[in-house]
């Protein structure tokens, strides 16, 4: 299972807006919410209200079998639920999901980058 956590600052002015979006997925909007899960693949979504001393955060978690080729489905399709999820998240975090199309294209790690700290779960075959 893979899995990305995103993070975008809340309009100033729009906390309450984004309380009541989270409110309309898990009450009016439920079942669209839920039918456009299942057809992305997704299998968790958490959505928390981060205060910050630049302002309030939210922060989603998402899981899926192919979390790529769900974060680009919800980027390119026209499906009504995830256009007006595409809206509300330009409305409330000022953020166009389209422009995030080229980083879902599969990219080699920097060659600068450094590495300071990895850990994975030892496989249990042949411990």
């Amino acid at each position: 299972m893979a899995g990305i956590t995103l993070t975008f600052p809340i309009v100033a002015g729009k906390v309450e807006s984004w309380r009541r979006f989270c409110q309309e997925m898990s009450g009016a909007r439920r079942q669209a919410y839920e039918a456009s899960r299942r057809r992305l693949g997704i299998t968790r979504e958490r959505l928390a209200l981060v205060a910050t001393a630049f302002g309030s955060a939210a922060v989603t978690t998402l899981e899926a079998h192919d979390i790529g080729q769900a974060l680009n489905q919800i980027i390119a399709s026209d499906l009504p639920f995830d256009c007006w999820y595409r809206e509300r998240v330009q409305e409330l975090h000022g953020v166009n999901l389209a422009r995030y199309e080229i980083f879902l294209q599969p990219a080699p790690p920097p060659e600068d980058q450094e590495l300071l700290f990895e850990w994975m779960l030892p496989s249990r075959i042949g411990d």
